[in-house]
């Protein structure tokens, strides 16, 4: 049996028991190791890849669930600090930075400067290796001391902490990604398994995508280098939905007049713009006729003095 057939069986064996998310993630890793260790380009096993597509048909993945902001304000302000305080921090740190439940983990005290102002957080060693850092602010619009939270949490440590990780808890790495379950379940939200460690990071791009942020903040922010991964992090909200409806059909931000007033002032532009697009266009076409003219009169000038000198040389001959 040839090293594509075998591979095509092995998958196909595989795919009576795993997804077709899980598939990809194992042709993957084998594409990596077989080209690594046995210098096998997966790549060309057409057969496979084209096996692999067509189990993807159909197949919709389950993205974590996100946190609306009214939700995130009452999580922080109807939940004790003597039970949740690390756990509202966590929530503070990871929708403001966009930050994955491995990357909560990984602070270190040195990360963290008070700036008296805000907070500046510092997040190193990311999944794609792109260190980026944000602010916390007292920007709420319920007016929640956000920097006055997280200061709270930092003065509770301990002096004879041994460790340097800004959370003292010692919950593991695997279990900061159960904290957005735990704010849904306290919030009596349905599904809140579906509140994964990667509902933060979810949560926040959402939330800037609904407060108009550019595509370029939105890479900049969560660490992204190509817009097709930011954008498979937003959710699509009713509040963008609702933006889009009211701009098709012409409410769109400000009363009638102050849109009107736009429009005229708008169509003035556009009328003063054409008619200097017309202008130039015109003094284009009227310098190419004034050039083409000058260049026949040179032509004709040319064959009058050919035909005179032939005249001459004829005359000459006879």
């Amino acid at each position: 049996m040839s090293t594509k057939m075998f591979y095509l069986c092995f998958f196909a064996e595989k795919s009576k028991t795993l997804s077709s998310s899980t598939l990809w993630a194992h042709y993957s890793m084998l594409k990596t190791m077989l080209n690594v260790k046995r210098n096998i380009d997966v790549c060309k096993f057409y057969k496979l890849s084209a096996f692999l597509k067509r189990k993807s048909e159909g197949y919709k993945p389950k993205n974590p669930k996100v946190l609306t902001l009214d939700q995130i304000d009452k999580f922080l302000l109807e939940v004790p600090d003597k039970d949740f305080l690390m756990i509202k921090v966590a929530l503070i740190f990871g929708v403001a930075g966009a930050c994955r439940g491995k990357e909560l983990h990984q602070l270190t005290i040195s990360d963290v400067t008070d700036m008296d102002h805000a907070l500046l957080v510092n997040v190193r060693n990311t999944k794609n290796n792109v260190d980026r850092n944000f602010i916390i602010n007292n920007s709420n619009k319920n007016g929640i001391d956000l920097i006055e939270v997280c200061r709270k949490y930092m003065t509770l440590r301990k002096p004879e902490t041994t460790h340097s990780r800004f959370f003292c808890s010692p919950l593991e790495k695997t279990l900061f990604g159960k904290i957005p379950q735990k704010v849904a379940e306290y919030l009596n939200l349905p599904n809140s398994t579906l509140y994964t460690g990667h509902c933060f990071r979810r949560t926040s791009a959402s939330l800037l995508a609904d407060s108009g942020a550019s595509i370029d903040i939105w890479k900049r922010h969560g660490g992204w280098k190509s817009a097709s991964v930011a954008e498979g992090y937003i959710e699509n909200s009713i509040n963008t939905k609702k933006i889009v409806a009211d701009s098709i059909f012409g409410l769109g931000v400000g009363n009638s007049t102050e849109s009107a007033s736009a429009h005229q002032v708008s169509g003035s532009a556009v009328s003063a713009s054409s008619a200097s697009s017309t202008s130039s266009k015109n003094n284009i076409v009227q310098n190419t006729i004034d050039g083409a003219n000058r260049l026949l009169n040179i032509v004709n000038c040319s064959n009058t003095a050919l035909n005179a000198r032939g005249s001459i040389l004829n005359y000459r001959a006879g």
